[in-house]
């Protein structure tokens, strides 16, 4: 894994246990529980997509075609995969809908925010 795959996978794993913790002591254990859930679904996509660039490093040179097919290929299975997650914790599990989004946008919060946090990161070093 990238460096930067990791710390992306870290930062959402950090915030992932810092808004369980505040949920558990402030809220509810069950909210606690369902802003996990949440954040782990984006977890595991941010995980899904780390492995799908993976493969498209191993097959760079089969051309632009096959690349943006992969890209469109990642991104519904990606959707498709949250929207079955987050059926599941609202319909199966009975999760607290509030604390499942909010966990759900937590974790992206993190992933929109992280290429931002690493330029400046790297601005600084300069």
């Amino acid at each position: 894994m990238r460096p930067e795959h990791f710390r992306l996978v870290w930062l959402q794993g950090a915030t992932t246990v810092i808004g369980a913790t505040l949920a558990y002591v402030i809220v509810t254990p069950e909210a606690a529980k369902s802003l996990v859930y949440g954040s782990c679904v984006v977890l595991i996509s941010t995980l899904f997509l780390v492995w799908r660039l993976r493969q498209g490093d191993r097959f760079e040179n089969l051309g632009a075609e096959w690349a943006l097919r992969q890209a469109y290929r990642t991104a519904i299975e990606r959707f498709v995969w949250v929207v079955v997650m987050l059926v599941v914790g609202f319909g199966v599990l009975k999760l607290a809908p509030l604390w499942v989004l909010a966990g759900f946008v937590m974790g992206q919060a993190a992933w929109l925010l992280f290429p931002i946090w690493m330029k400046l990161r790297t601005q600084n070093d300069n």
